[in-house]
């Protein structure tokens, strides 16, 4: 099968990540895959991998821009060339997309929800939720259900899957040696970490206003946040005038994220209010990090409460988000304890395996169908 997948762009994020995890096991499986997207920093690698890349210009966010007009005549274009059995779309403007193209050439196609979306009067009129739509967590589900009014026969639930097999193997020392004396981590500092967009929904000044008072409780604890943004230099000053800026580190965004984990005592996880799950939270989860959550919005959190997994504390509630970290750098045994939870969880409910497994299944139904 030849399968089109749509999304805005290659630069590092968790629907980049997905859609590379997605298109690199498919292809293992024998599929064509093609990646339609605009330009980013993982483009380059998509050739060695022998997966084929379609550019078009779909960086935008506006679903009414001219970007996916043109994005939509590109398309067609290399279409004509190369034809495509499936389309999978991503974001809403790959959808909208992913929809205008469906339409004209008698394609099916299905849509992946990544997060939550406003009813605004382009989505009430034009959904573009495809023949069958993709939910990644039940929160997802259940906003498409009852705020866009889908049938729950259109839509099918399959949360994120990761191969755990790289973050359960140990990390190279040599690497790991190298990342920590860039950073400038002193040796024997318990590394409280996170990875994550670097931008104000996902609250990192909450986790930086917290460092003082887990430094009360281990003098030793250091900051590493990993990933890169606009909100960038002003967490840098945040750190200097709370006096802690030794002691947070900025490592910006990095090729692989599990010799950065296996540097970190404790895994905090920062989701933005619309996100609907968590890469980096199953990437922790596989190199047995124990978990402190902050508690925003209801995508996210899912994976945590569906799992009964790591330590959850409210938005804004900087002395608990201290305690709950506190608890693991002070306890070992309590923090190894949680950490083989959570791995377990990620084999048993998260992995790569079944998560292209169900998703074949909805390719299989859509060309049944069609």
């Amino acid at each position: 099968m030849t399968i089109l997948q749509l999304t805005t762009h290659l630069n590092a994020g968790g629907v980049t990540s997905h859609v590379l995890a997605l298109s690199r096991e498919l292809r293992a499986r024998g599929h064509r895959v093609i990646i339609g997207a605009d330009a980013g920093r993982f483009q380059e690698d998509l050739a060695q991998e022998g997966l084929a890349n379609w550019r078009v210009p779909l960086q935008t966010s506006n679903e009414f821009s001219p970007q996916v007009y043109a994005a939509v005549r590109q398309l067609e274009w290399f279409m004509r060339r190369e034809p495509v059995g499936l389309i999978h779309a991503h974001t809403r403007v790959s959808q909208v997309a992913a929809a205008w193209i469906a339409r004209r050439a008698g394609l099916p196609y299905v849509a992946t929800w990544h997060g939550f979306f406003r009813r605004n009067l382009g989505r009430l009129l034009w959904p573009c939720t495809g023949r069958l739509t993709i939910a990644i967590s039940e929160p997802v589900r259940q906003h498409l259900l009852q705020e866009f009014r889908l049938p729950p026969s259109q839509v099918r639930l399959i949360p994120h899957g990761i191969d755990p097999a790289p973050f359960e193997a140990a990390a190279d020392a040599g690497e790991a040696a190298r990342l920590r004396e860039q950073l400038g981590l002193p040796p024997g500092a318990k590394v409280v970490g996170t990875i994550a967009r670097l931008v104000a929904s996902k609250g990192i000044d909450q986790l930086i206003r917290s460092l003082p008072q887990i430094r009360q409780r281990e003098p030793t604890a250091h900051l590493m946040i990993v990933g890169d943004g606009e909100e960038r230099r002003p967490l840098e000053r945040l750190a200097t005038q709370l006096g802690v800026a030794a002691e947070v580190h900025f490592a910006g965004t990095l090729p692989e994220t599990r010799t950065a984990l296996s540097l970190m005592d404790v895994f905090v996880f920062l989701p933005a209010h619309q996100e609907g799950f968590g890469l980096s939270l199953l990437e922790a989860m596989a190199g047995a990090r124990p978990i402190v959550a902050v508690r925003r919005g209801v995508g996210a959190p899912w994976v945590l409460d569906h799992s009964g997994v790591g330590l959850v504390v409210e938005p804004g509630e900087t002395s608990a988000l201290a305690e709950a970290v506190g608890r693991y750098l002070q306890d070992g045994e309590l923090a190894c304890r949680e950490a083989g939870r959570a791995r377990a969880v990620v084999n048993e409910r998260f992995s790569l395996r079944r998560m292209i497994d169900q998703t074949e299944a909805v390719y299989r139904e859509l060309m049944t169908s069609h």
